[in-house]
């Protein structure tokens, strides 16, 4: 059984944010968001901070601990 994806998609992680997070573009900026939210509850750090554009990503960037990311809800995309 697979592991549904935190960016709530309904899509199993394997084949939703993971690939975006082991080094696959985005195809769309849908997916860069998601990706970025799943990044945000599972911990990548080093994820966010690459996929941070480099003219607004700060020098350092410390995840909060206790922090429990409850959800995602996309209303509208281009």
């Amino acid at each position: 059984m697979s592991t549904l994806c935190p960016c709530g998609s309904g899509r199993a992680y394997a084949d939703c944010c993971q690939p975006l997070h082991q080094g696959a573009p985005a195809a769309s900026a849908e997916a860069l968001m998601r990706s970025r939210y799943a990044a945000h509850a599972l911990g990548l750090r080093d994820y966010l901070l690459s996929s941070w554009h480099v003219s607004k990503r700060p020098a350092q960037y410390a995840l909060e601990t206790g922090v429990k990311w409850l959800g995602l809800s996309v209303k509208q995309h281009l």
